[in-house]
């Protein structure tokens, strides 16, 4: 009940602003009290206890005068000395308090503009993250109080519906169109209508989270333009939805957005299947791509401060999730890691415990994942824009806590415990450096690649041709020279017949000037050498529609018995003769990982294809292919087909990768157990093991490649 710290509130007269409003509401069951200021629209939940101290503060008594009455009256519900320092204490800070004694103007003006250094510092820090506010949108949206009622109420929310189920059913009945149509998605000549549709797209985000806001009375006093990583887009503050009373209310305004996007995205969708190419249907694709990405990935993650933070923080009953999180983490640090034993998390029981820490670990590693991601493609656009970027992100996110960290170490907080907290620390950071540098740990390098058999031969049809007759099977083992397939071109054959008239035509003029005219004979003979030459090569042209196997092996042409009967295009695949008695992996080698291999072809490997993820295929030799290449061994490697190598976005084979690569090369030990696991161009994974490393080196090692390969930065 008593605390050390309760001088500096105990002689003060302080009260509520005349202005602060309050409301109660629940939270996991138990009753709070929200305050709010609507001039500086700011917001404080308190408990029902504080509340019953916040009211009976007035001027004409001290602090410790009313709370001592409150204890003799009231033992039981009154927060303790430390509650209350530190109620008013954030009161204060956040300019509810009205104080009778003094003006306290130097006070004010103090922290005024220790605010504004604050928002100043952060501002900078965050740069490619900044808000400028514009106007104040609240009257213009009380004049559409009746459009705003008939657009959020349950009339709407069934024409959302039956637009969203629709637009799904467009999409997933068009999958494969989807495909062709976004390779241009980021090509030169649709970057302004992919920006412009984002931009619609935010518009109507911000309203719908503006409309959703007034039905329930809230108010709306600030639009602007928000620049986030140097794109400027709109924004409006809803954050008077916080003083609602139903959570339920509060998290649709907060999935307001993502509903209009969803609504948007839909409708586009339905546009697009239902166009050609042109104005409305590139418009249509954009939208479409905007509104479901936008939702799906960004405003849909409650790992990012955006609204599926905040549906998640008001149906979870969890408000300042985020920052409890931080607060709980670092409560744990204060106790366990400093000693601090009088240290107090925010989790009030074991539910809001796990809440706090799963949700605090998952947001610090996806925090640092996008903002690494976030700095590599800036850093891609703009380098000097880039390293701005990192260095912001290392003083705001390493060194200003690092900093804080040592005011608290040298405050007086720790005047007992300072040996103990100092030693704590100096572990925490000297251990996992000591293991990060010195400790060499397993190392694998993990690559993609195909099966094949080395000795194979791929059939295309010479030139348009009518599959006529199918000899062999898909699957049908075979030997050298058994007929495969033939093909028939009427038009060869007619050339045939009327190069053999030519040939009986000119033979008998050459035999006429034999007798007539000895000097034509000469010429004759040369036009009928000719056309014995072309019909020779029409000869061969037919002997080629004819498939014959160039050797043993096994025939596969899985889809080849459906197009009998029909014409194939000059260059058409056809099937492939597979010798499966030998078969080797050949994986993409990243020129990243190229140097780590090229003195290990010794390494120990293992092989795990799609068809059996289980069970492991040994590996007896690696053979690092010392040449570069750009195309891939099969289409399944790359993107489009479900691979992890980047295309070239002018490729339509899906087999030119984006950057060159090497190839590695393993050959099986047991041919026999690959030929049974699986088949000729299946795609597995193989994982090479490597001389255990210190994950320092391994680091240091990538940092280098990133710069060289990506920025031209020789280190």
């Amino acid at each position: 009940m008593l605390s050390d710290a309760w001088f500096q509130v105990a002689s003060a007269r302080v009260s509520l602003l005349p202005t602060v409003r309050a409301q109660t509401q629940r939270w996991r069951g138990r009753p709070w009290v929200v305050l709010e200021d609507p001039y500086t629209n700011r917001f404080f939940r308190v408990t029902p206890e504080a509340y019953a101290f916040l009211r009976e503060l007035k001027p004409e008594a001290t602090v410790d005068e009313i709370w001592r009455s409150l204890v003799a009256r009231h033992p039981q519900n009154v927060p303790g000395q430390d509650e209350v320092v530190r109620l008013l204490s954030q009161l204060h800070v956040s300019s509810l308090l009205s104080f009778r004694d003094r003006p306290h103007n130097a006070a004010i003006f103090e922290r005024s503009q220790t605010q504004r250094r604050k928002e100043l510092t952060g501002k900078l820090l965050a740069f490619l993250f900044v808000r400028i506010p514009l106007v104040s949108p609240d009257r213009w949206l009380d004049s559409l109080q009746p459009l705003i009622m008939r657009c959020t109420g349950l009339g709407a929310g069934v024409v959302w519906l039956a637009v969203v189920l629709a637009g799904a059913a467009a999409v997933l009945q068009n999958t494969d169109r989807l495909h062709g149509a976004g390779q241009g998605l980021l090509s030169l000549a649709n970057l302004p209508w992919l920006y412009a549709s984002i931009t619609l797209v935010k518009v109507l985000h911000e309203l719908a989270h503006a409309f959703v806001c007034k039905r329930y009375g809230g108010h709306v006093p600030t639009a602007g333009v928000m620049f986030l990583v140097l794109a400027p887009l709109p924004y409006v503050d809803a954050s008077a939805s916080w003083g609602l009373r139903d959570k339920w209310q509060r998290a649709y305004v907060g999935a307001a957005g993502m509903l209009s996007e969803l609504f948007i995205a839909a409708a586009a969708a339905m546009v697009w299947v239902a166009t050609s190419d042109g104005f409305v249907h590139s418009l249509a694709f954009n939208l479409m791509v905007v509104g479901s990405v936008s939702s799906l990935l960004f405003n849909g993650n409650p790992l990012l401060r955006f609204d599926a933070y905040y549906i998640l923080s008001d149906l979870a009953e969890l408000p300042n999730l985020y920052q409890k999180a931080q607060q709980q983490w670092l409560h744990y640090g204060a106790r366990w890691l400093l000693g601090v034993r009088t240290s107090v998390g925010p989790a009030t029981d074991a539910s809001e415990r796990s809440w706090y820490l799963t949700y605090g670990a998952l947001a610090f590693f996806y925090r640092w994942s996008v903002t690494i991601a976030v700095m590599l493609f800036v850093t891609d656009q703009w380098f000097a824009v880039g390293m701005l970027m990192l260095a912001t992100t290392l003083i705001a996110m390493v060194l200003m806590p690092a900093n804080k960290l040592l005011i608290y170490l040298r405050g007086a907080q720790l005047h007992r415990g300072r040996s103990r907290a100092l030693a704590g620390v100096g572990a925490a950071v000297a251990l996992p450096l000591l293991v990060i540098a010195l400790l060499p740990l397993p190392y694998s390098v993990r690559l993609q690649g195909v099966l094949e058999a080395p000795r194979s031969t791929p059939f295309f049809v010479p030139m348009p041709a009518q599959l006529v007759a199918l000899q062999a099977q898909h699957g049908a083992v075979v030997q050298r020279g058994a007929l495969l397939a033939r093909f028939d071109n009427p038009d060869l054959a007619q050339q045939i017949d009327l190069t053999l008239l030519q040939i009986t035509e000119v033979s008998a003029q050459q035999r006429q000037a034999l007798r007539n005219s000895p000097g034509e004979v000469g010429p004759l003979q040369s036009k009928l050498d000719a056309l014995r030459e072309r019909q020779r090569e029409l000869r061969e042209l037919v002997a080629l529609l004819e498939l014959r196997a160039p050797q043993d092996g096994e025939w596969v042409a899985p889809v080849l018995h459906e197009r009998l009967g029909s014409w194939s295009e000059r260059g058409q695949l056809v099937g492939e003769l597979v010798d499966r008695s030998s078969l080797r992996f050949t994986a993409v080698l990243p020129q990243s990982q190229a140097a780590e291999l090229f003195g290990h072809a010794g390494a120990p490997a293992e092989l795990r294809l799609v068809s059996r993820r289980s069970e492991s295929l040994q590996v007896t030799a690696l053979q690092l292919v010392p040449y570069q290449r750009q195309r891939l061994a099969s289409a399944s490697l790359g993107f489009s087909g479900g691979g992890e190598v980047a295309l070239r976005l002018d490729d339509s084979t899906g087999t030119m990768a984006a950057e060159p690569f090497f190839e590695l090369r393993a050959e099986l030990a047991d041919p026999a157990a690959a030929s049974r696991a699986g088949l000729h161009g299946m795609s597995g994974v193989l994982r090479v093991e490597l001389p255990p490393r210190p994950l320092w080196q391994r680091w240091q090692a990538s940092l280098q490649q990133l710069l060289q390969q990506r920025y031209g930065v020789q280190s």
